[in-house]
């Protein structure tokens, strides 16, 4: 399993892998931003000349089988700080490769000069949350009833973790 930045030449693939993550998912993942390559292209281009921004992917069998992205900014008040986004697909290595993209992601913050990493997640995705606690993340609150998934209401999770 290989773990490195993401690169132009990688578009179609993160751009399948996109694809298959909102099809396997509940939720509509992407509903701003349609999935085609021009939009990914874009997406990939804004990361490239960002340095407040990274996304890292995970390559096995020549194949990407999941990525985090790090959302930055350059505001002042809040430069200091990094949305983190995590998809992987499912296969038997999953956990060991989301746990791999999150190291990724944090030492990619320690280097950026990033102190703290957030995301929010479903109350129902408990594997999930467990894997982000194992790396240090800290649950800060939930928004109650935040999220309509299938007919019923969903809570959001808020997570954090500091860099030292």
């Amino acid at each position: 399993m290989e773990i490195r930045a993401i690169e132009m030449r990688d578009i179609e693939q993160f751009l399948n892998l996109l694809v298959t993550l909102e099809e396997n998912s509940k939720d509509d993942l992407y509903e701003d931003q349609p999935l085609n390559i021009s939009n990914t292209e874009t997406l990939l281009s804004s990361v490239l000349q960002n340095a407040k921004r990274q996304i890292f992917v995970a390559r096995d069998n020549q194949r990407i089988e999941g990525y985090i992205s790090l959302a930055g900014n350059h505001n002042e008040l809040t430069a200091h700080r990094a949305t983190v986004s995590l998809g992987v697909l499912q296969t038997d290595q999953q956990n060991s490769i989301g746990r791999n993209l999150l190291n990724a992601a944090i030492h990619w913050a320690e280097e950026n000069r990033i102190h703290r990493l957030e995301l929010s997640i479903r109350d129902d995705f408990a594997e999930e949350i467990e894997l982000y606690k194992a790396l240090g993340f800290k649950k800060e609150g939930e928004r109650v009833d935040a999220l309509f998934i299938d007919g019923k209401y969903r809570n959001e999770i808020y997570l954090y973790r500091l860099i030292n």
